[in-house]
């Protein structure tokens, strides 16, 4: 790994001294070799230097570019209390990021236990799906601070929905089967959808959602209880959101 690491520094410290290449592009390379100092991850570095190569955006800008000024005739603004109220009921504790309104980095709460279970291509694939997947949050959290104005809620409550939505499609709960991988794939699939399309299942329909599965009751539920301990803060997202549109609905 130390020969891999010192090849791919050799090459982005290259690529940022070169004066022959774009601008642009000597500024993501040292934005790599920067980051890899912080996060110190060999997954993250090779999936960033495969999206460098293939010309993909790495860089994302401030959320909360505006001052306090600025944000005053914002939604979430004007309904601060309201959404605080939320954020008490969730038990929702921002981070300095979350409040500065920082880029999504899913690097940034990526449990280790879960890289020690993949191996190789598995493990370098998890990273490749974490960039991709860092890119649609931002542009998510970009679309609700145009349209909301920011706040930290939108930034957590994404980080937390890409993060499980990246584990559930790289990790599988699920015990080994005679019915093989692809009936495992289903499964948890099946599960993971039916939380999705409604946040607090009763003990009844689970019950029900494992019969149709037929899976292994125990492995359904140790999935379930992961999803909610780790969706807490999307969920408080969407109650948020659901209270901003019918407040606005109501002017």
């Amino acid at each position: 790994m130390e020969l891999i690491v010192n090849v791919l520094l050799q090459f982005l410290d290259g690529m940022a001294g070169n004066a022959m290449h774009a601008a642009e592009l000597r500024e993501k390379a040292s934005y790599i070799s920067a980051s890899f100092c912080v996060h110190k991850n060999v997954g993250r570095l090779m999936a960033q230097v495969t999206a460098l190569t293939k010309g993909e955006e790495l860089i994302y800008s401030s959320h909360r570019v505006r001052g306090s000024t600025e944000y005053a005739d914002t939604p979430v603004c004007c309904h601060g209390k309201l959404l605080q109220a939320i954020m008490a009921d969730y038990r929702i504790k921002p981070s300095i990021a979350d409040i500065e309104g920082h880029p999504i980095q899913l690097i940034s709460i990526l449990d280790p236990a879960i890289e020690k279970v993949l191996q190789g291509e598995n493990y370098f694939s998890l990273h490749q799906t974490l960039i991709r997947a860092e890119k649609k949050a931002n542009d998510d959290l970009a679309k609700l601070t145009k349209e909301y104005g920011y706040h930290y809620i939108f930034r957590t409550g994404l980080m937390k929905y890409y993060m499980t939505r990246t584990v559930v499609e790289n990790i599988s709960f699920l015990r080994p089967d005679y019915r093989g991988d692809i009936y495992r794939v289903r499964a948890q699939t099946c599960l993971y959808d039916a939380m999705e399309k409604r946040l607090n299942l009763n003990a009844a329909e689970k019950e029900l959602i494992i019969r149709a599965v037929d899976c292994h009751p125990e492995d359904a539920h140790i999935f379930w209880d992961w999803l909610e301990r780790h969706r807490v803060a999307y969920n408080a997202m969407k109650a948020c959101i659901a209270l901003l549109r019918k407040l606005e609905c109501v002017k």
